[in-house]
This record gives C-alpha cells, sequence and structure tokens, in this order.
C-alpha cells in the first residue's frame, strides 16, 4: 500500500488485499472518504481494481500531497461501505449480436444455453469505468467463462456485451475491441445530455436478463446553432478539428480530458485574437485549411513556416486565408475573434474523436462545413505584434520524464536502452498517443498488469516493447506498463514534433518536473504582458514587470 507519483500531475494510491474482491472493497471506501473531503486543487478522482489516482493540476501536487497525506489514506478501511445501486442489463444472446457465443462455448465445452445461464446466473460489480465514456469493467466473472482476449481488436458494435480474461463489459459505443462478444444490450450506457451521462459508476452492481428484441434506438437530437456569422470550410486539411481547453473532471466517467494536443500554441492563438486562452480554435494536423469568411474577423494562426503566422490578421467579409503551405510544427491553429462558436458537450467545445462527441458533429472538419463564430467582447491585440515562439525543435529532441509506477518491472537492460538510445517518431502516432520505433524493452519476467489509472505523459510499454506516449485524447486508465511519465511541461514541444524526429529520455526528479512548469507558466506570462501593450516589444522588455510581480500575480497569469 502506498502513495506513488503518476508522473507530476496525479497521486496514485495502491491498495494491498488477500482478493481482488477485498481490494476492490477497498478502494470504493476510499473513493468514498477522498469525495467526501475535496479540496479546490483536486481535479478529478479516478478509482480502478486496486488503485486510485488523485489528478491536479502540476502547481498544485505539493498541495495535493499534504491534504491526502492528512486524511490518513490508509485508514480507509474504517469508511462506511459504498453504496451502489443494482442496474438489470437485458441482452439478446448469440445470432448477429454475439458472433463468438458459439466459439466461447467450443473452446469451453458448454452448450450454448449453459453458457449463457453461466453469464447472466452471477451478480457482477463495476470495478472501473474507463477504455472510453462509460465502459464499465465488470468484475465476478463465473472462472468456466475466462478465456484470453482475441489476438488482434476488431470493430465492436455499440450495445456489444463481451467477456475476456476474468471480467465482463458492454461497449457503449462503436469501436475497437478485442473482448469476445456474446450478445447485445439496447440500454444507453453514456449520454452525454442526461443530468448524470453514465448509466453505471464503480460499486454498482449488474445483473444481466435474456430477452429476444431489441428497442430501436432513438435518433441523436438535430444538431443546430444560432445563427451566428460563419467560416466556411473549403479544404478541410489532413486532419482539423474544433479543440479548447478540454473537459477536465471527468475522467471518473471514462471522460478523456482531450482538447488541444499543444495547449501552448493553442493559448498563444487565442491571446493574439484577444480571446481567453480556453476558446475553441481549429487544431490543424501536417496540412492547415482554406477557409471563406462571410463576415469580418480577426484572425491569427501559429504554427506555420510564414511570416503570416504568429500575427493578427483582419479578414474582409467574402476573404479568405489558404494555410496550405508548409507549417513548421506538425499541428498548428487557427483562432478567430470570439472563438468558434460550436455547442459545449460536457462544458467543453472540444472534439472527442474516439466518443464522437464535442466540436463540430463530434468528427473532424470537411469541405462544406460551416462553423459560427461567437461575437468578440474583448479589446483586439496590436497587430505589430509577430510571435515566433516556441521555436521548433528539429530532428533531435530530449524529452525529461519521471519514474514510471511500474519501472521496476522492466530489466536493467532495458532502463539502459531507453535512457541511452534515440526513439523515432511513428506516422501512426495520433491524439491519443505518440508512437515510437526503436530498440525493444522488457519486462523482468511475463506478468499481467490490473488496468489502472494514467495521465498524459504515460510512457505505455505494449507487450511488442515499443514505448507509446500518452496525449491529450487518451484512456482515462490503461492495462500496459508505465516505465515512465514524461513531464508536462514537454508535452506540448512532443505534440508539435514532426513523425522522423528523433526523441531521447532523460530521468528528472519531482523538483525538476515542478521547477520545468512553472518556468513555462513564467514564459506565457511574460507573452501575456506583452500583448496587452499597444506598441511592439520584445519578450525583454517586459521582463521587470514580470520579475516584480508576486506569487499569486504570476500564478494568475498560467492557462
Amino acid at each position: 500500500m502506498g502513495l506513488h507519483a503518476l508522473g507530476d500531475s496525479a497521486w496514485l494510491f495502491k491498495v494491498g488485499g488477500s482478493s481482488s474482491e477485498k481490494k476492490l472493497e477497498l478502494i470504493l471506501r476510499l473513493r468514498r472518504l477522498l469525495e467526501l473531503n475535496p479540496i479546490p486543487g483536486i481535479v478529478d478522482i479516478v478509482s480502478s481494481f486496486d488503485t486510485i489516482a488523485v489528478h491536479f493540476n502540476p502547481s498544485d501536487g505539493q498541495t495535493v500531497l499534504d491534504h491526502l497525506t492528512s486524511l490518513q489514506l490508509d485508514q480507509a478501511g474504517n469508511q462506511q461501505p459504498f453504496g451502489g445501486h443494482t442496474i438489470t442489463i437485458p441482452v439478446v444472446y448469440g445470432g448477429d449480436h454475439g458472433p463468438d457465443l458459439q466459439a466461447l462455448a467450443d473452446a469451453r465445452n458448454f452448450t450454448v444455453p449453459e453458457l449463457i445461464e453461466s453469464h447472466r446466473n452471477t451478480e457482477y460489480t463495476v470495478a472501473a469505468i474507463g477504455f472510453s465514456p462509460g465502459f464499465p469493467y465488470l468484475q465476478g466473472l463465473p472462472p468456466q467463462l475466462h478465456q484470453p482476449r482475441h489476438s488482434s481488436p476488431r470493430k465492436v458494435p455499440a450495445g456489444s456485451v463481451a467477456i475476456a480474461g476474468d471480467q465482463a463489459g458492454i461497449y457503449p459505443f462503436a469501436s475497437q475491441g478485442g473482448w469476445h462478444v456474446i450478445g447485445r444490450t439496447d440500454l444507453t450506457l453514456f449520454d452525454p445530455h442526461r443530468e448524470h451521462p453514465a448509466l453505471l459508476q464503480p460499486g454498482d452492481k449488474v445483473r444481466f436478463v435474456e430477452t429476444k428484441t431489441l428497442q430501436k434506438t432513438k435518433p441523436d437530437p438535430p444538431y443546430s446553432v444560432a445563427s451566428l456569422d460563419g467560416i466556411q470550410v473549403i479544404e478541410p486539411g489532413a486532419l482539423s478539428t474544433i479543440q479548447d481547453h478540454g473537459r477536465w473532471g471527468l475522467q471518473h466517467l471514462g471522460v478523456s480530458p482531450g482538447g488541444a494536443t499543444d495547449p501552448v500554441l493553442a493559448s498563444i492563438a487565442n491571446r493574439l485574437v484577444g480571446n481567453p486562452d480556453d476558446a475553441a480554435v481549429i487544431e490543424c494536423t501536417m496540412t492547415g485549411p482554406v477557409l471563406q469568411f462571410d463576415a469580418d474577423a480577426r484572425v491569427a494562426w501559429v504554427g506555420w513556416a510564414n511570416e503570416a503566422s504568429g500575427r493578427p490578421h483582419q479578414i474582409k467579409s467574402g476573404g479568405s486565408i489558404d494555410l496550405r503551405s508548409r507549417m513548421s510544427h506538425l499541428r498548428g491553429y487557427v483562432a478567430v475573434a470570439g472563438g468558434i462558436a460550436v455547442p459545449e458537450v460536457l462544458g467543453s467545445s472540444a472534439t472527442d474523436l474516439r466518443a464522437v462527441l464535442g466540436g463540430h458533429h463530434g468528427r473532424s472538419l470537411q469541405a462544406g462545413d460551416i462553423l459560427p463564430i461567437a461575437h468578440a467582447s474583448t479589446t483586439p491585440v496590436s497587430d505589430k505584434w509577430h510571435v515566433s515562439w516556441p521555436h521548433p525543435d528539429g530532428h533531435l529532441m530530449e524529452l525529461r520524464y519521471l519514474r514510471g509506477v511500474q519501472t521496476d518491472w522492466f530489466t536493467e537492460e532495458a532502463h539502459r536502452l531507453f535512457s541511452e538510445n534515440f526513439y523515432e517518431i511513428s506516422p501512426a502516432s495520433d491524439r491519443t498517443g505518440t508512437r515510437l520505433k526503436g530498440p525493444k524493452l522488457k519486462l523482468r519476467e511475463p506478468r499481467e498488469m490490473v488496468s489502472q489509472p494514467v495521465v498524459a505523459g504515460s510512457v505505455q510499454i505494449p507487450p511488442e516493447g515499443q514505448p507509446i506516449v500518452l496525449m491529450s485524447e487518451r484512456q482515462t486508465i490503461g492495462g500496459y506498463p508505465q516505465i515512465g511519465h514524461v513531464i508536462s511541461a514537454d508535452i506540448p514541444k512532443l505534440a508539435r514534433a514532426w513523425p522522423g524526429t528523433q526523441v531521447s529520455f532523460r530521468q528528472v526528479d519531482l523538483d525538476e518536473a515542478r521547477h520545468a512548469w512553472n518556468e513555462l507558466q513564467r514564459d506565457l506570462g511574460i507573452l501575456n504582458v506583452g500583448l496587452m501593450t499597444t506598441e511592439h516589444m520584445h519578450l525583454k522588455d517586459v521582463q521587470p514587470q514580470i520579475d516584480g510581480m508576486n506569487a499569486d500575480e504570476r500564478r494568475d497569469l498560467k492557462f
């Protein structure tokens, strides 16, 4: 038992116990203790089978640690037991709804009716919510139904009832999955428009009942926005989405924070047009869009290798911008004074591509899309400003990292290879994770890992031994061992790096990680002071103003 640093943005508490049931019971008691004793610094609380993570802004790590220490987490067993609800799930077994049922019955030497009876004649406990919004990991699968997952994932329909290993689960959304699908339910496990979006939560009990038919799914309500001046997408670019700073505080429901993969560049673009940092922008990957404006607009874009990038521009009604030119970073951002006015979902305008929610219809932009613009309510930034910071890192990049929760699982050779070699960013990388190619990293011995919470920057090592650094649209819990955690201050520059960039890793401690985070906030603060002036000045000119600020004033400058 004890607290572990989960990167520099979460504390992880792992419990001991004689059985998986006892461990989960203790986790649920611990979760109740934390929920009854909140403090402002805690962003979210995410629990899994035998671990619980307390998430926070990197600048609040010590404050949260002091709070957790004062609660005497080791005494959580004295808490009142968590009283969950019991939910009945109707299932149509087999056929097109359960394509793996017959093969699974054959593998376990059951008849199909026997397997169905064994599956539904059990009470399950929701051990965790993760993988995708509302996905329940169910504890209690009878041992005679335990079966390794498929060797490779395939497309699984929404509502699929499945089993893998010693767990059962239900897919809330159509997604890739490696579990054995034995049936399907028509219940909506996650609806972002409900008061309580997730049907299930950790500690709830689940029982399955067999049914013969499924109800037709109700269509989503029509997508509509207020009649505002807009932007027409003429060419969308390789991958363009609407993003803000993400939907925080919902990881316990399996909802990824998401948001801008590089919040630093997104903030700079917003500041150049006088927006707050978290206004909705267009995130572009590899190539930019062609946009036409049907009203006068104040626009800025950052991340391109030309003099127009990093400046505010006044675009006349009927005018257009063509951003298909070479980008200096892998990702760039386009901001419009007032922000892109798409509807908020769960408190954010960010597009979650995996869950298909938020942004513009939950998807990337397409030619012909019309994006409404909110009316600007702030003073324009001087058009004399040109921001070229941060500069591209080139083809070589150093990433600082903290020890991973499973550091000791890896061989000494794996640690040497990880810290002494370069890894190349793979073209298969995306908003979920940056995939790296290089020396394979091995465990000391084969072992199964119980899924646990993760953070942005977690360096997971899947069975093939190639590292994956989790990014903004990551899952909330993961089942691969973590050799390290890239510090929060270095994640934005990783988001800017092109495939083919060579990456090296250097281990640091929490003090250096926090110092690096504070330095990043300080640089953004200097920029902010400069942009509030009306005449052109260099960053060095506003340094005395920053140096003269007290700690509280500097704290207000963070993005």
